[in-house]
């Protein structure tokens, strides 16, 4: 069971439990037919620089590893077989399918002492979305320039391929998008692009000239022209046009020459497409329309769409800006508005609405359709908009990558789990984490409160409530032990909060006085527990509201001022 365990994350696989056993160091020759003269540096480093293997060129290896190229393959999928012959047959569709394929034979090597034990298995593995990744795309604080460099890692660790550049702090991407990047820009943009590159990372540059850009202005196109050539000589060829959080209303003079917005919009996205066309050989572009999140048809999206060529894709972000779940029949609905590719962009676990950014959403990546992949709806891919906090959505981000690759297997509370050991690489902070994510759930995908909290509230049941709190304290306590300087250093305000917390509830246990202005003290606090069980106790029963906070599962239409 040892081979199926480590080869859990893969769709088929086979085996006997027979090994082939080898003495170390083992001689390998590569045989590569994916292109013309591919040798062994295509391989990861683990196997082309790996102490166990003496590579060679000519003469009798003892074991022969061999690429091909099967163009009936999905793109990142693979076919993986290690025969009694001492052969490894790896085919793909692609380079990161080849990748793939060496990470799953790496698992099932074994090293004892000077000898490999090599498991005789066929795995067959075709990931659920072509497209798979990171949208930056929130308000507030911005990632350092290190945390997209880490996310970029990250992501390719992680099976996922697509990395879209949106940060809403960059003005050269969206209020000063007629000027160039600085010389220092251009520098950190090759880094970027750099590590993309060795991660196997589609990198998507995404422009927001939707402000203020003028559709009757040849100047306005040619700036525009000027930014994105800037882009494609550093090697981008992935695009996204974001028509998104800006005004319907247009001018009279665009009002006289297009008649609606949409049509302005669609003769825009057309003449990206057509310069993106003439200046490179295989370009990609998304558009995200004004109208991104609709779980109905409308005039709109009709025009836009019937004016922008089929092969360009649209973003949406689900039957609303924050979606609390996308069903199958959401879409299906707007696969037939669209009748295009689709890129799911979902606002999760994003914390930047409103009073958001003073919580942590800990929680699954649940509430998505395993259906969403099924051809038919040609949806692209999903890319996710992470928190403000680059590392604690690695939690959120982990667990959606098990959606990702295989969406028919993906099961939230397992996959949950699953994530947290991986994170904490400790049983017992696994569980300490999950006790602490249960009380800073996603109050857009699920409620602002667990429900038995909220049960327990309006019960006034004190004793519950008090083992909530002090549970809470000994998870945090526990967590401290958790050896990721970054993880310490992004949750810390947190953690402070949890100890106020507990002393405020223990002053209104106590009956202590002041304890109106003990807790307008804390108030004004800018981190919160989403549980936040002694405020909202306080409300309930010292300033007798009627009512707990107001859940707003779904936000149907997000507004700028709305965000930090």
């Amino acid at each position: 069971m040892t081979i199926y365990h480590a080869l859990k994350d893969y769709q088929e696989v086979m085996t006997r439990g027979d090994y082939l056993v080898f003495d170390t160091p083992l001689t390998c020759r590569f045989v590569g037919r994916f292109f013309r003269f591919e040798n062994q540096k295509a391989l990861l480093a683990e196997l082309a620089t790996s102490k166990y293997f003496q590579w060679i060129e000519e003469g009798q290896a003892e074991v022969t590893m061999k690429h091909f190229f099967n163009r009936q393959l999905a793109k990142d999928a693979f076919t993986l077989k290690v025969s009694e012959d001492k052969e490894i047959i790896i085919e793909s569709q692609n380079l990161r399918g080849f990748r793939y394929a060496q990470e799953a034979l790496l698992k099932v090597m074994t090293f004892k002492g000077d000898k490999l034990y090599l498991p005789i298995v066929s795995v067959k593995h075709s990931p659920s979305f072509a497209m798979r990744g990171i949208i930056e795309g929130f308000y507030g604080t911005p990632w350092t320039r290190e945390e997209r460099l880490d996310c970029l890692r990250f992501i390719g660790r992680k099976r996922m391929n697509t990395y879209m550049y949106a940060p809403k702090d960059d003005d050269y991407q969206r209020k000063q998008w007629r000027d160039l990047y600085p010389e220092d820009w251009v520098t950190y943009f090759k880094e970027l692009l750099a590590v993309a590159k060795e991660q196997g990372i589609d990198f998507w540059y995404m422009i927001s000239p939707g402000l203020d850009f003028d559709y009757t202005k040849e100047a306005d196109y040619q700036l525009l022209y000027q930014k994105l050539q800037q882009l494609l000589a550093l090697g981008v060829c992935h695009f996204g046009l974001l028509l998104d959080d800006i005004d319907y209303q247009i001018v009279d003079a665009v009002e006289r020459r297009f008649k609606k917005t949409a049509y302005a919009q669609a003769h825009l996205a057309t003449e990206v497409h057509h310069f993106l066309n003439q200046q490179h050989a295989a370009p990609e572009l998304v558009i995200c329309p004004t109208e991104y999140d609709n779980h109905h048809d409308s005039i709109y999206l009709q025009e836009l769409s019937e004016r922008i060529p089929k092969e360009i894709a649209f973003f949406w972000t689900g039957p609303s800006t924050l979606a609390s779940q996308i069903s199958q029949a959401d879409i299906e609905t707007m696969a037939a508005v669209y009748q295009r590719p689709i890129i799911i962009w979902d606002n999760i676990p994003v914390n930047d609405y409103q009073k958001d950014p003073e919580r942590l959403f800990l929680t699954p990546f649940a509430n998505r359709s395993p259906f969403l992949c099924q051809p038919d709806y040609q949806v692209k891919g999903i890319v996710s908009n992470p928190m403000i906090s680059w590392e604690l959505s690695k939690l959120t981000l982990t667990d959606m990558s098990h959606y990702l690759w295989d969406a028919n297997r993906y099961q939230p509370s397992h996959s949950w789990l699953e994530t947290l050991t991986d994170y904490t690489e400790d049983t017992e902070l696994a569980l300490a984490l999950q006790a602490f994510a249960w009380h800073n759930g996603n109050r857009h995908l699920h409620r602002d409160l667990p429900f038995e909290v909220e049960e327990a509230l309006l019960a006034k049941n004190v004793s519950t409530l008090s083992a909530w709190v002090a549970e809470l304290v000994e998870r945090v306590n526990t967590l401290r032990k958790l050896d990721k300087p970054a993880f310490q250093q992004a949750i810390a305000p947190w953690f402070e909060r949890v100890a106020k917390d507990q002393d405020f509830w223990q002053a209104m246990l106590n009956q202590e006085p002041q304890l109106e202005t003990l807790y307008a003290d804390l108030q004004e606090d800018k981190h919160r527990i989403g549980s936040d069980i002694p405020s909202r106790y306080y409300r309930i029963y010292y300033q007798q509201q009627d009512k707990l906070t107001a859940n707003q599962g779904q936000v149907t239409q997000a507004r700028p001022e709305d965000y930090a």
